[in-house]
């Protein structure tokens, strides 16, 4: 029997929560859930996951990015896959992107974005090849 793999999902809202974990459950992987990046940093002491998804606007704007950029400090978990999850494009097409510069104009501390909502579908496939393209990557034994 194959190992399920390990998937951290960090995100304030419950609803996203329970439906992503249910989705990515159905999909054959072990979730973790956190509300925000306070409790996502404990979860990491005991459980390294395979791969974390991550919101960005939780307690505040930028709270996902500021655990992002933590992590990939830390040797531990620097080639962890992250996938930034957000509405946060949505919202910058409404509210325009003056208040959202700061963001805007930092380096991503991750390599794949989805713009929530994402279709499960979408998501389960997407998590298949990063795994994949983890695991065939030489640094995945470190």
């Amino acid at each position: 029997m194959a190992i399920k793999k390990k998937i951290l999902l960090v995100d304030d809202d419950p609803d996203i929560r329970d439906s992503y974990s249910i989705i990515l459950q159905s999909g054959g992987y072990s979730v973790r859930t956190a509300n925000n990046g306070r409790e996502a940093l404990k979860a990491l002491e005991t459980h390294k996951p395979d791969l974390m998804i991550l919101d960005i606007m939780m307690a505040t704007e930028t709270e996902g990015f500021d655990l992002a950029f933590e992590l990939k400090n830390k040797p531990a978990f620097e080639n962890m896959p992250i996938i930034i999850m957000t509405s946060f494009l949505n919202k910058v097409r409404e509210e325009g992107p003056d208040s959202f510069q700061h963001i805007l104009g930092e380096d991503w501390p991750a390599k794949w974005l989805f713009e929530k909502p994402v279709s499960p579908e979408k998501m389960l496939e997407k998590i298949k090849s990063i795994l994949a393209e983890v695991n065939a990557s030489p640094m995945s034994g470190s």
